[in-house]
Protein backbone atom coordinates (compact mmCIF):
# COMPACT_ATOMS: atom_id res chain seq x y z
CA UNK A 1 0.00 0.00 0.00
CA UNK A 2 3.11 2.39 0.99
CA UNK A 3 3.78 1.74 -3.04
CA UNK A 4 0.47 2.95 -4.14
CA UNK A 5 1.09 6.62 -1.92
CA UNK A 6 4.83 7.28 -3.77
CA UNK A 7 3.67 6.50 -6.94
CA UNK A 8 0.99 8.99 -6.75
CA UNK A 9 3.54 11.47 -4.93
CA UNK A 10 5.61 10.98 -8.37
CA UNK A 11 2.71 11.17 -10.38
CA UNK A 12 1.95 14.88 -8.69
CA UNK A 13 5.56 15.75 -9.00
CA UNK A 14 5.08 14.81 -12.86
CA UNK A 15 1.44 16.75 -12.60
CA UNK A 16 2.99 19.69 -10.97
CA UNK A 17 6.04 19.90 -13.47
CA UNK A 18 3.44 19.52 -16.21
CA UNK A 19 0.73 22.21 -15.19
CA UNK A 20 3.64 24.92 -14.98
CA UNK A 21 4.22 24.28 -18.41
CA UNK A 22 1.04 24.56 -19.78
CA UNK A 23 0.15 28.11 -17.36
CA UNK A 24 4.05 29.59 -18.18
CA UNK A 25 3.35 29.02 -22.15
CA UNK A 26 -0.50 29.95 -22.59
CA UNK A 27 -0.44 33.64 -22.62
CA UNK A 28 -4.06 33.80 -21.29
CA UNK A 29 -3.16 32.29 -18.43
CA UNK A 30 0.23 33.45 -17.51
CA UNK A 31 -1.00 36.31 -15.84
CA UNK A 32 -1.30 38.50 -12.73
CA UNK A 33 -4.61 36.90 -11.98
CA UNK A 34 -2.84 33.46 -11.50
CA UNK A 35 0.63 34.06 -9.71
CA UNK A 36 -0.93 32.65 -6.77
CA UNK A 37 -1.65 29.57 -8.19
CA UNK A 38 1.47 29.67 -9.88
CA UNK A 39 3.15 30.13 -6.52
CA UNK A 40 1.10 27.38 -4.78
CA UNK A 41 1.30 24.75 -8.16
CA UNK A 42 5.20 25.60 -7.15
CA UNK A 43 5.44 24.84 -3.72
CA UNK A 44 3.40 21.39 -3.81
CA UNK A 45 5.21 20.48 -6.59
CA UNK A 46 8.45 21.01 -4.54
CA UNK A 47 7.28 19.64 -1.35
CA UNK A 48 6.50 16.22 -3.22
CA UNK A 49 10.07 16.00 -4.18
CA UNK A 50 10.79 16.50 -0.55
CA UNK A 51 8.82 13.65 0.46
CA UNK A 52 9.85 11.36 -1.87
CA UNK A 53 13.18 12.16 -0.76
CA UNK A 54 12.65 11.17 2.57
CA UNK A 55 12.57 7.51 0.59
CA UNK A 56 15.55 8.07 -0.41
CA UNK A 57 16.63 9.24 3.37
CA UNK A 58 15.64 5.87 4.69
CA UNK A 59 18.02 4.10 2.06
CA UNK A 60 20.96 5.86 3.71
CA UNK A 61 20.44 9.06 1.09
CA UNK A 62 20.91 12.56 2.36
CA UNK A 63 18.42 13.48 5.19
CA UNK A 64 19.25 17.34 4.41
CA UNK A 65 17.11 16.58 1.18
CA UNK A 66 14.26 15.44 3.39
CA UNK A 67 13.89 19.53 4.67
CA UNK A 68 12.72 20.32 0.95
CA UNK A 69 9.30 19.19 1.73
CA UNK A 70 9.15 21.18 5.28
CA UNK A 71 9.14 24.16 2.98
CA UNK A 72 5.73 23.62 2.02
CA UNK A 73 4.51 23.39 5.19
CA UNK A 74 5.12 27.18 6.02
CA UNK A 75 4.49 28.18 2.56
CA UNK A 76 1.20 26.36 1.53
CA UNK A 77 -1.20 27.61 4.09
CA UNK A 78 0.13 31.24 3.23
CA UNK A 79 0.01 31.17 -0.17
CA UNK A 80 -3.98 29.05 -0.68
CA UNK A 81 -5.25 31.97 1.54
CA UNK A 82 -3.29 34.69 -0.33
CA UNK A 83 -4.81 32.71 -3.68
CA UNK A 84 -8.35 32.89 -2.33
CA UNK A 85 -8.01 36.44 -1.25
CA UNK A 86 -6.75 37.24 -4.91
CA UNK A 87 -9.40 35.32 -6.40
CA UNK A 88 -12.05 37.27 -4.24
CA UNK A 89 -10.33 40.43 -5.17
CA UNK A 90 -9.67 41.45 -1.91
CA UNK A 91 -6.73 43.66 -0.79
CA UNK A 92 -3.93 41.82 0.40
CA UNK A 93 -2.32 42.90 3.41
CA UNK A 94 0.41 45.49 2.96
CA UNK A 95 2.91 43.33 5.35
CA UNK A 96 1.51 39.80 3.78
CA UNK A 97 4.94 39.00 2.90
CA UNK A 98 5.60 38.65 6.61
CA UNK A 99 3.39 35.40 7.02
CA UNK A 100 6.23 33.91 4.70
CA UNK A 101 9.19 34.48 7.37
CA UNK A 102 8.96 30.71 8.95
CA UNK A 103 9.29 29.03 5.33
CA UNK A 104 12.66 32.15 5.28
CA UNK A 105 13.86 30.73 8.39
CA UNK A 106 13.42 26.87 7.09
CA UNK A 107 15.03 27.25 4.37
CA UNK A 108 17.80 28.77 6.46
CA UNK A 109 18.28 25.51 8.43
CA UNK A 110 18.47 23.50 5.23
CA UNK A 111 21.09 25.33 3.76
CA UNK A 112 23.04 25.10 6.70
CA UNK A 113 22.13 21.68 6.48
CA UNK A 114 24.45 21.24 3.75
CA UNK A 115 27.12 22.15 5.04
CA UNK A 116 27.18 19.25 7.40
CA UNK A 117 28.86 16.17 6.55
CA UNK A 118 25.71 13.29 5.86
CA UNK A 119 26.72 10.93 8.28
CA UNK A 120 26.91 13.14 11.12
CA UNK A 121 23.02 14.68 9.92
CA UNK A 122 22.24 10.94 9.92
CA UNK A 123 23.73 10.60 13.28
CA UNK A 124 21.86 13.26 14.76
CA UNK A 125 18.85 12.72 13.77
CA UNK A 126 18.88 9.50 15.77
CA UNK A 127 18.70 11.25 18.79
CA UNK A 128 16.18 11.92 21.81
CA UNK A 129 16.64 15.81 21.38
CA UNK A 130 16.10 15.41 17.58
CA UNK A 131 12.89 13.42 17.84
CA UNK A 132 11.18 15.54 20.37
CA UNK A 133 11.89 19.11 18.06
CA UNK A 134 10.75 17.21 15.47
CA UNK A 135 7.65 16.40 16.99
CA UNK A 136 7.41 20.01 18.41
CA UNK A 137 8.31 21.50 14.80
CA UNK A 138 5.58 18.98 13.35
CA UNK A 139 2.96 20.10 16.08
CA UNK A 140 3.72 23.82 15.02
CA UNK A 141 3.54 23.29 11.11
CA UNK A 142 0.05 21.75 11.91
CA UNK A 143 -1.37 24.39 13.84
CA UNK A 144 0.09 26.89 11.45
CA UNK A 145 -1.86 24.79 8.84
CA UNK A 146 -5.30 25.02 10.83
CA UNK A 147 -4.97 28.61 11.35
CA UNK A 148 -4.71 29.16 7.93
CA UNK A 149 -6.92 26.68 6.67
CA UNK A 150 -9.86 27.75 8.71
CA UNK A 151 -9.17 31.39 8.21
CA UNK A 152 -9.59 30.23 4.18
CA UNK A 153 -12.49 28.88 5.11
CA UNK A 154 -14.31 31.82 6.50
CA UNK A 155 -13.00 33.48 4.23
CA UNK A 156 -14.56 31.76 1.09
CA UNK A 157 -18.20 31.52 3.22
CA UNK A 158 -18.03 35.08 3.83
CA UNK A 159 -17.40 35.67 0.37
CA UNK A 160 -20.02 33.58 -1.08
CA UNK A 161 -22.67 34.72 1.28
CA UNK A 162 -22.13 38.47 0.66
CA UNK A 163 -22.03 38.42 -3.72
CA UNK A 164 -25.73 37.68 -3.76
CA UNK A 165 -26.21 41.02 -3.32
CA UNK A 166 -24.87 41.71 -6.32
CA UNK A 167 -26.04 38.79 -8.63
CA UNK A 168 -29.61 37.13 -8.85
CA UNK A 169 -28.02 33.72 -10.20
CA UNK A 170 -25.89 31.15 -7.72
CA UNK A 171 -22.53 32.19 -8.27
CA UNK A 172 -20.10 28.41 -8.76
CA UNK A 173 -18.62 27.08 -5.66
CA UNK A 174 -17.86 23.72 -6.36
CA UNK A 175 -14.85 24.54 -7.45
CA UNK A 176 -13.42 26.08 -4.06
CA UNK A 177 -15.43 23.63 -1.93
CA UNK A 178 -13.69 20.61 -3.62
CA UNK A 179 -10.43 22.27 -3.59
CA UNK A 180 -10.68 22.94 0.25
CA UNK A 181 -12.03 19.68 1.02
CA UNK A 182 -9.17 18.47 -0.22
CA UNK A 183 -6.73 20.13 1.71
CA UNK A 184 -9.01 19.04 4.56
CA UNK A 185 -8.68 15.68 3.57
CA UNK A 186 -4.60 15.85 4.08
CA UNK A 187 -4.74 17.20 7.11
CA UNK A 188 -6.98 14.73 8.58
CA UNK A 189 -3.87 11.89 7.77
CA UNK A 190 -1.52 14.22 9.29
CA UNK A 191 -3.19 14.85 12.48
CA UNK A 192 -3.96 11.18 12.46
CA UNK A 193 -0.35 10.14 11.90
CA UNK A 194 0.70 12.59 14.33
CA UNK A 195 -1.40 11.80 16.96
CA UNK A 196 -0.39 7.72 16.73
CA UNK A 197 3.15 8.55 16.54
CA UNK A 198 2.87 10.92 19.91
CA UNK A 199 0.75 9.06 21.81
CA UNK A 200 0.65 5.98 20.54
CA UNK A 201 4.01 5.17 19.32
CA UNK A 202 2.15 3.54 16.41
CA UNK A 203 2.54 5.61 13.37
CA UNK A 204 3.08 4.62 10.06
CA UNK A 205 4.68 5.82 6.93
CA UNK A 206 1.48 4.79 5.23
CA UNK A 207 -0.03 7.78 7.55
CA UNK A 208 1.83 10.48 6.77
CA UNK A 209 2.03 8.85 2.71
CA UNK A 210 -1.69 9.59 2.73
CA UNK A 211 -1.30 13.01 3.52
CA UNK A 212 1.29 13.66 0.53
CA UNK A 213 -1.22 11.94 -1.28
CA UNK A 214 -3.99 13.77 -0.88
CA UNK A 215 -1.78 16.76 -1.87
CA UNK A 216 -0.91 14.87 -5.01
CA UNK A 217 -4.67 14.71 -5.87
CA UNK A 218 -5.12 18.51 -5.21
CA UNK A 219 -2.37 19.30 -8.08
CA UNK A 220 -4.10 17.07 -10.32
CA UNK A 221 -7.59 18.58 -8.93
CA UNK A 222 -6.38 21.96 -10.20
CA UNK A 223 -4.80 20.12 -13.49
CA UNK A 224 -8.09 19.07 -14.39
CA UNK A 225 -10.09 22.03 -13.63
CA UNK A 226 -7.95 24.58 -15.50
CA UNK A 227 -8.30 22.26 -18.53
CA UNK A 228 -12.06 22.21 -18.32
CA UNK A 229 -12.62 25.72 -17.74
CA UNK A 230 -9.51 28.48 -18.22
CA UNK A 231 -11.92 31.02 -16.83
CA UNK A 232 -12.95 29.22 -13.27
CA UNK A 233 -10.40 30.60 -11.56
CA UNK A 234 -10.92 34.42 -11.35
CA UNK A 235 -14.14 35.98 -10.05
CA UNK A 236 -16.16 39.35 -11.06
CA UNK A 237 -15.24 42.10 -9.22
CA UNK A 238 -17.76 42.94 -6.05
CA UNK A 239 -18.57 46.00 -4.49
CA UNK A 240 -19.58 46.61 -0.98
CA UNK A 241 -23.19 46.50 0.45
CA UNK A 242 -24.47 49.73 0.18
CA UNK A 243 -21.69 51.55 2.57
CA UNK A 244 -21.25 54.65 0.18
CA UNK A 245 -24.81 55.12 -0.46
CA UNK A 246 -25.97 58.40 1.05
CA UNK A 247 -29.87 58.65 -0.09
CA UNK A 248 -32.53 59.92 2.29
CA UNK A 249 -35.82 58.00 3.84
CA UNK A 250 -37.54 59.69 1.48
CA UNK A 251 -35.50 58.60 -2.07
CA UNK A 252 -36.10 55.21 -1.20
CA UNK A 253 -39.47 55.49 -1.52
CA UNK A 254 -39.46 57.22 -4.56
CA UNK A 255 -36.70 54.99 -6.01
CA UNK A 256 -38.47 51.25 -4.80
CA UNK A 257 -41.08 52.61 -6.79
CA UNK A 258 -39.32 52.82 -9.70
CA UNK A 259 -37.51 49.67 -9.51
CA UNK A 260 -40.85 47.70 -9.37
CA UNK A 261 -41.76 49.52 -12.19
CA UNK A 262 -39.33 48.39 -14.02
CA UNK A 263 -39.30 45.02 -13.09
CA UNK A 264 -42.91 44.95 -14.20
CA UNK A 265 -42.29 46.62 -17.64
CA UNK A 266 -39.44 45.85 -18.51
CA UNK A 267 -38.77 42.50 -16.61
CA UNK A 268 -35.10 42.31 -16.79
CA UNK A 269 -35.56 38.84 -14.52
CA UNK A 270 -35.59 37.22 -17.34
CA UNK A 271 -32.18 37.28 -17.81
CA UNK A 272 -30.93 34.41 -15.99
CA UNK A 273 -27.06 36.08 -15.12
CA UNK A 274 -28.79 39.35 -13.85
CA UNK A 275 -26.60 41.66 -11.89
CA UNK A 276 -27.10 44.22 -9.37
CA UNK A 277 -24.52 46.22 -12.16
CA UNK A 278 -27.10 45.93 -14.71
CA UNK A 279 -29.97 47.40 -12.71
CA UNK A 280 -27.98 50.07 -12.12
CA UNK A 281 -27.39 50.80 -15.88
CA UNK A 282 -30.60 50.75 -16.49
CA UNK A 283 -32.33 52.86 -13.82
CA UNK A 284 -28.74 55.25 -13.55
CA UNK A 285 -28.94 54.72 -10.19
CA UNK A 286 -25.69 53.74 -8.55
CA UNK A 287 -24.93 50.15 -7.37
CA UNK A 288 -24.76 50.92 -3.75
CA UNK A 289 -27.87 52.60 -4.19
CA UNK A 290 -29.99 50.03 -5.94
CA UNK A 291 -28.49 47.59 -2.79
CA UNK A 292 -29.96 50.13 0.10
CA UNK A 293 -33.53 50.50 -1.90
CA UNK A 294 -33.67 46.88 -2.55
CA UNK A 295 -32.48 45.90 1.19
CA UNK A 296 -34.72 48.94 3.15
CA UNK A 297 -37.10 49.16 0.28
CA UNK A 298 -38.38 45.47 0.10
CA UNK A 299 -37.04 43.86 2.25
CA UNK A 300 -34.80 41.27 0.62
CA UNK A 301 -31.08 40.83 -0.62
CA UNK A 302 -30.69 41.30 -4.45
CA UNK A 303 -30.55 37.43 -5.50
CA UNK A 304 -33.87 37.44 -3.18
CA UNK A 305 -35.29 40.21 -4.44
CA UNK A 306 -34.64 39.40 -8.70
CA UNK A 307 -35.74 35.37 -7.50
CA UNK A 308 -39.34 36.93 -6.25
CA UNK A 309 -40.24 38.30 -9.56
CA UNK A 310 -39.51 35.26 -11.12
CA UNK A 311 -41.44 33.04 -9.43
CA UNK A 312 -44.41 35.21 -9.73
CA UNK A 313 -43.63 35.09 -13.36
CA UNK A 314 -43.48 31.24 -13.44
CA UNK A 315 -47.05 30.65 -11.48
CA UNK A 316 -48.63 33.32 -13.78
CA UNK A 317 -47.24 31.14 -17.03
CA UNK A 318 -48.37 27.93 -15.32
CA UNK A 319 -51.39 29.05 -14.12
CA UNK A 320 -52.44 30.78 -17.74
CA UNK A 321 -51.04 27.56 -19.11
CA UNK A 322 -48.29 29.80 -21.06
CA UNK A 323 -45.22 27.12 -22.18
CA UNK A 324 -47.07 24.06 -21.33
CA UNK A 325 -45.42 21.86 -23.37
CA UNK A 326 -42.41 22.07 -20.91
CA UNK A 327 -41.64 20.92 -17.60
CA UNK A 328 -41.93 22.82 -14.72
CA UNK A 329 -38.01 23.44 -14.81
CA UNK A 330 -38.71 24.28 -18.38
CA UNK A 331 -41.33 27.00 -17.60
CA UNK A 332 -38.82 27.86 -14.51
CA UNK A 333 -36.24 28.85 -17.05
CA UNK A 334 -38.41 30.70 -19.48
CA UNK A 335 -38.75 32.94 -15.99
CA UNK A 336 -35.21 33.14 -15.75
CA UNK A 337 -33.88 30.54 -13.18
CA UNK A 338 -30.57 28.95 -14.48
CA UNK A 339 -30.60 26.45 -12.01
CA UNK A 340 -33.30 24.03 -10.52
CA UNK A 341 -31.95 24.18 -7.20
CA UNK A 342 -32.04 27.95 -7.43
CA UNK A 343 -35.58 27.49 -8.77
CA UNK A 344 -37.07 24.96 -6.03
CA UNK A 345 -35.34 27.09 -2.82
CA UNK A 346 -37.05 30.37 -4.28
CA UNK A 347 -40.23 28.81 -5.10
CA UNK A 348 -40.05 26.93 -1.15
CA UNK A 349 -39.16 30.22 0.64
CA UNK A 350 -41.98 32.31 -0.98
CA UNK A 351 -44.62 29.36 -1.16
CA UNK A 352 -43.72 27.24 1.50
CA UNK A 353 -44.55 24.15 -0.84
CA UNK A 354 -42.33 22.61 -3.83
CA UNK A 355 -43.44 23.80 -7.11
CA UNK A 356 -45.15 19.63 -7.57
CA UNK A 357 -47.03 20.57 -4.08
CA UNK A 358 -48.50 23.90 -4.80
CA UNK A 359 -49.84 23.13 -8.80
CA UNK A 360 -50.45 19.29 -8.29
CA UNK A 361 -48.23 17.93 -10.81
Amino acid sequence: MTKVFEWLVIFGILQGVFLLLIILSTPKLRNRKNRYLIFMIVFLTIGQTGRFSYVEFLNGGNPTWMGIADIVIYTLPVTYFLYLKDQFKLSPNRFGWLHFIPAFVQSGFIILGLLYPNEDLRASFQTEDSQRLFKIFMAIGIIYHIVYYISSIVLTKTFFRKITNSLSFQLESKYYIRFLTLLGLGYIFWIYYYIRGVFFNSSSILDYGMFWGALSLTICFIAYSLLQNPNRFYLEETQEKYSSSKLKKSDIVKLKNQLELLMLEQRPYLNSKLTRKDIANMTKISEPDVSRIVNEGFGYNFFEWVNYYRVKDFMERVEGKLNSNLTLFGVAQESGFGSKSTFYKAFRDITGKTPTEYFGK
